[in-house]
C-alpha cells in the first residue's frame, strides 16, 4: 500500500537571512537567566522579501510565486492611504502615513494570497458585509494577527514578527520585531508588549490560557526564559531542544503580546509572579475591577477580566489590538453579539500592497447577527459573504445566478460525525468490550453508508471512514474504505465471538448478564442527524442504543470525570490536518479528544489517569520522536508512522468522507481565492487574507 504525502504536508520551509515566583504558585526555571547571543544560527525565517503569503516553496507554483517576490523594490515604495483615513490626518486626528506604519525595510508587502496566487492591487472600498461567524472566536477569525502565517500548502511565513531565528541547538529562539510597528491606537508595538504578555498575564494564568506547551521546555516542563534584548527582539531560552515542530509550528501558539500601556493598571497583584522586567501592581481585585469598569469593561470577577481582556481581547471595545481591523466604540455596534457589529478599519495596520497602498483596503467589516432572506440580500447587494451548507448549495446557486460565486473550502477532518469509545471506561465490561477491534469493526460495517449519506447530507459526501480526506497527508485509499463494507450478518458474528449475550428483550447483554447500552453523549444537539440515521441500524444487529444532549459545561464535566460511555460527533475528532496543527488530535498527550479519555490525562500528570499500554503507547513513543526531531522530512516520517497505527486501530469510526466547506460572495469581491484549506491551525476564515480584498 502506497503512502502519500500530498500538497497539505506540513513541511514548513523557510527563507535564509537575517543577521545576526511571586504569589502564583507558578514554576519558572531556576537556572542562571542570563546568556550569551548565540554563536551559531541554523535556519532563520525572514520577510526580507515580503509576500501575503511570503515563501511558499514545497510547490511549484509556491517557488514561483517567492521568486516574483523578491522583485518587489522596497526602496520605490510611496505609501499611501485610504482617503478617509486622510481626511483624518488633514483634520489633525492622525498623523501621516509614514508615521503610521513601519518603515519600507520593516512593513509586511502583501503580494500574494495563500495559494501563492499574485494579487491585484485592490480599491479602496466601503464595506464588506457578512453574517455567519459567532461565539467567541467569531470576530477574531476574518481579522487576527499571529506570529506565523500559513500558506494553503503547509508552508509558512513570519506575520506579525518580522523574522525568527533559532541556535544550533535549538535552545534559543529569537524574534525581531517591525520597528515602527504600533497599536491601532497609536502606541508603538515593542518588546516590552511580550515581556509584558509573558510575565503580566500568560504564565500567571491571568488570561485562563498558560496552558500553551510551545512556551516549556519539551523535557523538563519548565517555562521558557523570555529576555529583551532590545526595543525589537526578544530571545525564548528553553533548557534541552525544542525543535521547530514543539514551538513555531504549534498550532496554540498564536500570540505573544498585549499592550502593557492600556493594560498596566488591570494586573491584580494576586496574580503577580515575580519576574525582572514588570513589578508588582499592588493593585488589589477590587481595584483593578474598579480601574476596568472605568475602560468600560465590566466583569464580576478579575478571573473573568483577564480571561476577558488578555485572551478573547478582539471582542473587547476599545482595547489596542494589531489586527486588521478592530472592533468599533460606537454603540450598539460595538459588541459581537450586536444585531450589526461593526469592525473599522486599523488605521495603524503594519502591512501595505505591492505599490505602498496601507491595507486593508475595505473601511468597515459589518457582521449581520441575522439576515432574513439571503437570497434578497445577495441579489440587492446588502450581502456580500456568507457560509452555507451543501444542501443549499444547487437551490441558492439556481435563484442567485450571477449575484453570487461559490466558493469551496477544503476540509481536512478524517470523515464526518465521528463515533468513539471510552476505552478507560471505569466500567470493565465496558473497557475490554471497546479494546475489541471486531466490536469496533461490527459497528462500522453494520449502517450502509450509501443510504447514511442520502440522510445527513442529502447524497453530498461520500461514503467513508476515519481517514485522511484525499489532498491531505496520509491519504491512503484502503484506509479510506477499511471497514466500509455494508454486511449485518458479519457484524452479528462479530459480536457474538466478542462475547456478547442476547437478552430476553433481544438485545446484548454482557457475558455476565449485565444490562449492555451504548449510551452516547453529544454536544448541544450536534448528533441529533446522525444519530437518527444510525439508531435503527445499531438495532439491527441487536444493539441498545441511546442519544443525550448535553450543554458544555456538562458535557465537559463528564468528560472530565471518567463518566461516560460513547461520544457522537466529538468536541475534538481523531486525526485532522497533521500533527503540527494540533498533536492532541493524534495522540493522548492531554485530556483534550474523547476517543483517549484518561490515557491522555496520564500523559500530563502520571499519578492520575490510566497508563496507555499496546499501540496506544507506541502513539505517544512516535509522538516524543517527533517532537524531538527537528528535520521536516522526518518528522512526516514519524507521523505516518502514527497514522499507520490509527489505520490498523480505527478508534474512531465514521460513515462518510470528510467535508468540504463552502460560501458565497458577492462577484464583486476581488483577491478571493479558492480551494483554500477550511482548518483551525490556519484560522478558519483568516486564510482569506480579509484585509487584501476589495471590491470593484
Amino acid at each position: 500500500m502506497k503512502k502519500k504525502l500530498m500538497v497539505l504536508s506540513l513541511a514548513a520551509v523557510m527563507v535564509l537571512s537575517v543577521p545576526g515566583c511571586g504569589s502564583r504558585n507558578i514554576k519558572l526555571n531556576e537556572r542562571t537567566q542570563t546568556f550569551a547571543e548565540p554563536e551559531s544560527v541554523e535556519a532563520v525565517a525572514t520577510e526580507k522579501t515580503e509576500m501575503g503569503t511570503e515563501t511558499g516553496t514545497g510547490t511549484e507554483t509556491g517557488t514561483e510565486t517567492a521568486k516574483a517576490a523578491t522583485e518587489v523594490d522596497r526602496g520605490s515604495l510611496n505609501f499611501s492611504e485610504a482617503p478617509e483615513l486622510s481626511e483624518r490626518v488633514k483634520a489633525g486626528e492622525l498623523p501621516s502615513v509614514e508615521s503610521r506604519v513601519p518603515g519600507k525595510e520593516d512593513v509586511f508587502v502583501a503580494v500574494a494570497d495563500a495559494a501563492g496566487n499574485g494579487l491585484e492591487i485592490g480599491e479602496y472600498s466601503g464595506d464588506l458585509n457578512l453574517t455567519g461567524p459567532s461565539g467567541s472566536w467569531g470576530i477574531a477569525r476574518p481579522v487576527l494577527e499571529s506570529i506565523i502565517r500559513y500558506n494553503n500548502d503547509g508552508s509558512y511565513v513570519p506575520n506579525v514578527i518580522k523574522s525568527f531565528e533559532y541556535n544550533s541547538d535549538y535552545t534559543v529562539w529569537t524574534f525581531h520585531l517591525r520597528d515602527g510597528m504600533k497599536w491601532s491606537d497609536g502606541d508603538d508595538f515593542t518588546a516590552d508588549d511580550i515581556t509584558f504578555w509573558y510575565y503580566m498575564v500568560h504564565i500567571n494564568n491571568y488570561d485562563t490560557k498558560a496552558s500553551w506547551e510551545a512556551l516549556k521546555d519539551t523535557q523538563t516542563g519548565e517555562y521558557a526564559v523570555l529576555k529583551k534584548v532590545d526595543d525589537h527582539t526578544v530571545t525564548w531560552t528553553f533548557e534541552t531542544p525544542k525543535y521547530p515542530g514543539a514551538f513555531i509550528e504549534n498550532g496554540d501558539f498564536k500570540w505573544c503580546w498585549a499592550p502593557s500601556h492600556f493594560l498596566s493598571d488591570l494586573i491584580p497583584a494576586s496574580f503577580y509572579v515575580e519576574n525582572e522586567y514588570w513589578e508588582n501592581t499592588g493593585l488589589s481585585d477590587g481595584q483593578v475591577l474598579a480601574n476596568a469598569a472605568a475602560k468600560g469593561f465590566s466583569y464580576d470577577s478579575v478571573n473573568d477580566l483577564g480571561k476577558n481582556v488578555c485572551y478573547y481581547f478582539w471582542n473587547a471595545s476599545g482595547l489596542p489590538t494589531v489586527n486588521s481591523f478592530v472592533l468599533s466604540t460606537e454603540e450598539g455596534h460595538n459588541s459581537r453579539d450586536s444585531e450589526l457589529c461593526i469592525l473599522n478599519r486599523n488605521p495603524y495596520y503594519w502591512k501595505v500592497d505591492a505599490e505602498g497602498k496601507q491595507l486593508p483596503y475595505f473601511d468597515n467589516i459589518c457582521i449581520k447577527k441575522e439576515v432574513e432572506d439571503a437570497k434578497v440580500a445577495f441579489a440587492n447587494g446588502e450581502l456580500d459573504y456568507m457560509d452555507i451548507g451543501m444542501e443549499q448549495i444547487s437551490a441558492m446557486l439556481s435563484e442567485l445566478g450571477d449575484a453570487v460565486t461559490l466558493k469551496t473550502a477544503l476540509g481536512s477532518n478524517w470523515g464526518t460525525d465521528q463515533i468513539t469509545f471510552n476505552y478507560t471506561c471505569s466500567n470493565k465490561n465496558y473497557a475490554d468490550l471497546f479494546a475489541n477491534s471486531d466490536f469496533r469493526q461490527a459497528i462500522s460495517i453494520c449502517a450502509d453508508r450509501q443510504e447514511v449519506s442520502l440522510r445527513i447530507s442529502e447524497g453530498f459526501l461520500r461514503p467513508g471512514q476515519c481517514a485522511p480526506s484525499v489532498g491531505s497527508m496520509g491519504y491512503d485509499e484502503e484506509w479510506s474504505e477499511k471497514w466500509t463494507d455494508y454486511d449485518v450478518a458479519v457484524a452479528q458474528q462479530l459480536l457474538d465471538g466478542c462475547g456478547l449475550k442476547l437478552g430476553s428483550d433481544g438485545y446484548y447483554d454482557f457475558a455476565d448478564g449485565s444490562d449492555f447500552t451504548l449510551d452516547f453523549i453529544s454536544l448541544e444537539g450536534s448528533a441529533d442527524s446522525v444519530y437518527s440515521a444510525l439508531r435503527r441500524y445499531f438495532e439491527s444487529i441487536h444493539i441498545k442504543t441511546t442519544l443525550t444532549d448535553y450543554d458544555t459545561e456538562t458535557y465537559d464535566k463528564l468528560i472530565d470525570d471518567n463518566e461516560w460511555i460513547a461520544v457522537m460527533c466529538p468536541h475534538m475528532a481523531a486525526g485532522g490536518l497533521s500533527l503540527s496543527e494540533r498533536a492532541a488530535a493524534f495522540v493522548p498527550i492531554a485530556q483534550a479528544a474523547e476517543w483517549y479519555g484518561e490515557y491522555g490525562t496520564y500523559y500530563t500528570d502520571n499519578t492520575l489517569g490510566v497508563a496507555p499500554s499496546g499501540d496506544m503507547a507506541k502513539l505517544v513513543e512516535y509522538y516524543e520522536q517527533w517532537v524531538n526531531t527537528a528535520d521536516a522530512a522526518q518528522r512526516d516520517d514519524i507521523a505516518l508512522k502514527i497514522y499507520d497505527l490509527h489505520k490498523q486501530n480505527l478508534w474512531s469510526i465514521a460513515y462518510v468522507e470528510g467535508a468540504n466547506s463552502y460560501c458565497l460572495v458577492n462577484p464583486k469581491i476581488h483577491n478571493f481565492a479558492d480551494n483554500l484549506v477550511n482548518n483551525d491551525l490556519y484560522q478558519y476564515m483568516n486564510i482569506y487574507h480579509f484585509e487584501t480584498l476589495f471590491k470593484k
